[in-house]
Formats: structure tokens, sequence, C-alpha cells
């Protein structure tokens, strides 16, 4: 008497699909919210350690965006006053880096050709965000491999 199983090699294959597009689904999560962190800190620091932006468009150039194997799949630019020139700036440099790029990529910038400039002044335009970045994605991988053992 022999055993039988109650399965297809399509049943395996179904479930080994759905538990990699859930943690497909947890990377990006964590992408984004990590993305978010770093763009919100950007755009939050006070006035003594950051710039005044005048037309809007260096906090508009501020954002982030999500790329798989080069291919945009999220975006997140906020006009700030009149902006919109810095909206179109930090999309464009986003885009830039991102389609050369494989894997799952998650590109933070401050877009206008200035920021560096500010930055070289002493004012925080996007190394506060870069170290917000260093000290919270190891913490967030840990958490994230705790959710997929969850996910078996």
């Amino acid at each position: 008497m022999g055993i039988k199983a109650n399965f297809s090699m399509n049943d395996i294959r179904a479930k080994a699909n759905r538990f990699v597009q859930a943690v497909d689904a947890e990377m990006i999560d964590t992408l984004k919210y990590l993305g978010e962190m770093c763009v919100k800190h950007a755009k939050e620091v006070p006035m003594g350690s950051g710039y005044q932006d005048q037309t809007g468009n260096l906090r508009s150039s501020t954002g982030y965006a999500l790329f798989r194997n080069g291919a945009l799949i999220f975006d997140s630019y906020e006009q700030v006053n009149q902006g919109a020139e810095g909206v179109r700036v930090g999309k464009e440099l986003a885009n830039s880096i991102g389609k050369n790029k494989r894997g799952l990529v998650l590109v933070v910038t401050a877009g206008m050709n200035y920021a560096s400039c500010v930055e070289a002044r002493g004012k925080d335009v996007l190394a506060g965000a870069e170290n917000v970045a260093k000290q919270e994605l190891p913490r967030m991988l840990e958490e994230l491999k705790g959710d997929i053992g969850g996910l078996q």
C-alpha cells in the first residue's frame, strides 16, 4: 500500500508564487515607508540647520521613487508653494538613476541642481535623511525577516 499525494505540482507552484508575491509586497511596503520617513525628515528640518526655500522648488524636488529592474513602480513628489519645476526635476532625477538599476531600488532625491551647493554650505537638504535611512534600514530589514517568517 503506497502513499498518494492529494496535491499536484501546480498546487506547489501556486503556493510558492503566492509566497513570493507576499514577500514582494512586504518589501515594497517597507521601502515605501522608508522613503516616506526620509522625505518627511528632509522637509521638516528646522530653519537653523535647514534652508529657506524661496520658490518651493528645492522642497518640491525632494521625494522618492521605487523601481523594479529599471521600471518605475511608485513615486511620491509633492509641490510646495510655486515649485512645479521642482516636482518635474525631482522625478526626472529619480528616473535617470532608477532606470539603470536591477532589483528593487529606492531612490530619494533633492533634484534641483543647486541642492548640493546648499548642502555644502552646511544646510541639511538630504544628509539628515540619509542618516535616517542608514539607521532605520537595518532595523526594518530585521523586522521584514520576521514578517516573512510569518507568511509561511
